[in-house]
């Protein structure tokens, strides 16, 4: 043990005589002051002396000694020896702060084992390498990657072929029959006739009315009256259909904006003739099947439609999917040669 400055160094061996090709431990414990910095020797030879291997070096333990003033750090070299010899092992030299500090030296007596040089047919020729039989372990993870890579390959082929044949993908996922716009617009009138807590509520009221009438225009003649004052709506159709039907739906234009921005308070039988002007001017705009020119006929897919938007999605999905099956064929491939090889 060398002490100095506050400094000790501490060496120890867990077995002075150990046997070719066993292993000991060098334990080197350094005490120093909390902030000084401790560096422990390093063998780049791996040889603590001649025929005295190092195997491996670690800290094993660190503590707080003096309510933290000073602090220990313990670190383990694991030597061993392949020739029978008394080996004297010089100090350990270990640098705290700008200052070297030496260990004891301690010695270590390797033994051979004693041979029977009068019995020789006791001893036998080295054997051939033995084939190691392969186990569950080995192969259940390239299992599990190959079930997964079929799964996904009948996924790609799946999709592929629904996406070729215009099918749909689920049939959660099927599309519904789009009304035609006047189709719709009844529906929702009808909906709201018959809410009677709405009509109540005039601002309300008119805020649902006026905006399926809207919908209704803008699916019905192609410009956006939902982003379109109620006078815009109104110029714009006095050039595309009869002056009877625009006065009426001006009037309950009229009605509606000052319901929503003036708070006029307006009578249950107003809102029915105003419900009533909405279901006119739907009527006499509407289109009818015998009304659209007569086309040729389209061979129209079996189950579903679908956009160019949604093709470019489920065309990526797939790519990606089998990116992920080449790299999964490729870990399963390297795997294996690992086993066998």
């Amino acid at each position: 043990m060398a002490v100095e400055a506050q400094v000790t160094v501490h060496v120890s061996l867990d077995s002075t005589e150990i046997f070719i090709g066993q292993q000991a431990h060098v334990l080197l414990k350094v005490t120093a002051d909390s902030k000084s910095n401790i560096v422990f020797p390093v063998y780049p030879s791996k040889l603590l002396v001649k025929g005295v291997e190092i195997l491996n070096e670690e800290v094993v333990a660190t503590e707080q000694l003096n309510n933290q003033q000073q602090h220990s750090v313990t670190k383990c070299y694991t030597i061993t020896s392949f020739d029978s010899a008394f080996y004297y092992l010089p100090p350990m030299k270990v640098k705290v702060g700008n200052k070297e500090y030496e260990s004891k030296s301690l010695a270590l007596k390797v033994m051979t084992l004693d041979v029977d040089t009068l019995h020789l047919d006791k001893f036998f020729g080295p054997k051939g390498i033995a084939q190691v039989p392969y186990s569950w372990q080995d192969w259940k993870a390239i299992f599990w990657m190959s079930i997964l890579l079929i799964f996904m390959l009948l996924f790609v082929a799946y999709i592929a072929l629904q996406l070729h044949n215009n099918r749909p993908i689920l049939k959660l996922l099927r599309l519904k029959a789009v009304l035609p716009p006047h189709l719709w617009a009844m529906k929702k009138i009808e909906k709201l006739k018959s809410d009677e807590i709405k009509k109540e509520d005039a601002k309300e009221y008119y805020s649902e009315l006026t905006d399926v009438l809207r919908n209704y225009i803008q699916r019905r003649y192609g410009f956006n009256a939902l982003e379109m004052t109620s006078n815009e709506i109104v110029e714009r159709l006095m050039s595309a259909t009869d002056n009877t039907s625009i006065e009426e739906l001006k009037e309950l234009f009229v009605t509606a904006d000052l319901a929503k921005f003036a708070k006029l308070q307006t009578l249950l039988s107003e809102n029915d003739e105003n419900l009533l002007r909405a279901m006119n001017f739907i009527n006499a705009t509407k289109l009818e099947e015998k009304d659209t020119p007569a086309e040729k006929p389209k061979i129209v897919p079996k189950e579903v439609k679908r956009s160019n938007r949604e093709r470019l999605i489920l065309k990526f999905s797939v790519a990606i999917v089998l990116i992920l099956c080449i790299g999964l064929l490729f870990e399963i491939c390297r795997s294996i040669y690992s086993i066998l090889y």
